[in-house]
């Protein structure tokens, strides 16, 4: 009888301790664990900070960097920054609004089908111009829209290209063309090794008016032309060699008087 009492005593106590660690494991709540929020990738675009005309040169001062979400982006139909193409010179294709999202559409690179008719106005003419000497695009470096001026050394006597410079003293260099807007420079390609590129042709692409085109036809057929920056030289600038002789003669007798 005693055995029976402690077996049930016994049987008890364990039903009531699974009973109770039963209660516990499933009565006690899950720990709520906080959402993890994750970060959507962003993707760079350019957007306009003014209105922009066509044809208008692009400046790099023209837009703004700004970040969207790339699931926005792939909505939108957007370039991304790094696939914009703009090399100097660029103009726009058409009527830009203030922020706009630039594209590869709305540029006209040098080279593209439509550049040159974008780069001149209605009265002008693109025009070839062979640099004689490429110390200009190097120590003043020519961008597209820069203006020059085109001087004209002639002789009231004689044709430079045929005697040369031999008529001193009735030489006479001017501006003949001022403000000619430039519109692409197209430089000679360096032979590697070569001590020297001298021989090397640098071209500009300049826009110019027809009148202004026969000017600087016949001025390269009688005389030297050379193109200078215009805001190095005045339009009406004119110089005659018998001026720089007097004065140096006048110089050389003041010094004999003094002697």
């Amino acid at each position: 009888m005693n055995r029976n009492i402690i077996f049930l005593l016994v049987a008890v106590t364990i039903f009531s301790t699974l009973y109770y660690l039963q209660d516990q494991l499933f009565s006690s709540e899950p720990e709520t664990q906080a959402p993890q929020i994750v970060e959507e990738k962003k993707v760079q675009i350019l957007v306009l900070s003014s209105d922009k005309q066509k044809s208008q040169l692009i400046d790099k001062k023209d837009f703004e960097v700004v970040e969207i979400n790339e699931s926005t982006f792939n909505e939108s139909g957007d370039e991304r920054r790094e696939d914009i193409i703009i090399r100097p010179g660029a103009r726009y294709r058409e009527n830009l609004l203030n922020g706009q999202p630039l594209k590869n559409s709305h540029i006209s690179n040098v080279g593209d089908s439509d550049f040159l008719l974008l780069s001149i106005h209605q009265d002008e003419v693109p025009y070839y111009y062979e640099v004689k000497s490429s110390g200009i695009l190097e120590s003043v470096p020519l961008q597209p829209g820069d203006l020059v001026s085109f001087v004209s050394t002639t002789s009231s006597e004689s044709n430079l290209l045929q005697t040369g410079y031999q008529d001193v003293g009735n030489l006479t260099s001017k501006v003949i063309i001022s403000n000619a807007r430039i519109i692409q420079v197209i430089k000679g390609d360096l032979v590697e090794g070569k001590e020297t590129n001298d021989d090397i042709k640098h071209s500009l692409v300049i826009a110019l008016k027809v009148q202004d085109v026969l000017r600087l036809e016949m001025a390269q057929k009688i005389g030297d032309v050379s193109i200078i920056p215009s805001g190095l030289v005045n339009r009406y600038l004119s110089i005659r060699s018998s001026d720089i002789l007097e004065h140096q003669f006048g110089i050389r007798e003041l010094r004999g008087k003094e002697q």
